[in-house]
């Protein structure tokens, strides 16, 4: 693990400075057309989280770096372990469930896709695995996991039901979720192999973070 202040500053700071740009990207700035629908995208939510724990781990990196203080990340860890899994499932769900969709050079040339869907998930993580203090994981984590994801299918059903068949045309986000195309059959099918997946990616990085925590005590032990 890497306890060097500058460094976790210098990668902190690289990642606050493109998620705001992805911010900006999400509300279409750049194509001069506000996105009304900005808030209703699970990519979206999920990066805005992940940016404002890293502008908070960042502030307290800076901090600790002021008082010549070298060490580890400890930031909100549970609730940053849950934006990790959170994260990590806008990466895995739109390069498996949806890039499709794309070309291929769309997929390379779109800024906010590569931002949103590549970058920012896959640095997220490696603040995490790279900086931060690790063994704090409990058992019972991986299903905390599943509060982020259940509010926000709570929220796009309670959104869904209240604007109906209004002109907006973002009802529901995404295809899986849309239980009027895909059935109430198909809608819990979806759901129940996402909660699945929940589960076995905050598991892996529960494992994870106990096999760092162990490699870090077997170092210091040596």
């Amino acid at each position: 693990m890497i306890q060097n202040r500058t460094t976790q500053i210098i990668f902190q700071t690289i990642f606050c400075t493109l998620g705001v740009l992805g911010v900006f990207y999400s509300f279409n700035i750049f194509s001069g057309k506000f996105n009304p629908n900005f808030y209703v995208y699970y990519t979206h939510i999920s990066n805005y989280i992940c940016l404002g724990l890293m502008i908070a781990c960042l502030v307290r990196t800076v901090r600790s770096a002021n008082k010549k203080e070298e060490g580890l990340c400890n930031t909100a860890p549970t609730f940053t372990f849950m934006s990790v899994v959170m994260i990590t499932a806008t990466f895995l769900v739109y390069n498996i469930l949806l890039a499709s969709q794309n070309s291929v050079y769309d997929y390379f040339t779109t800024i906010s896709n590569l931002l949103l869907h590549v970058i920012l998930p896959i640095m997220f993580v490696l603040n995490w695995i790279l900086f931060y203090e690790h063994g704090n994981s409990k058992k019972y984590w991986p299903f905390l996991c599943l509060i982020l994801p259940l509010l926000y299918l709570f929220f796009v059903l309670i959104r869904a039901w209240i604007i109906g068949d209004a002109k907006n045309p973002v009802v529901y986000p995404y295809y899986f979720l849309d239980i009027d195309k895909i059935g109430v059959g198909g809608f819990f099918m979806w759901i129940g192999i996402l909660i699945v997946g929940f589960v076995l990616i905050s598991y892996i990085y529960y494992a994870i973070d106990k096999y760092l925590k162990k490699r870090i005590d077997n170092k210091n032990k040596g």
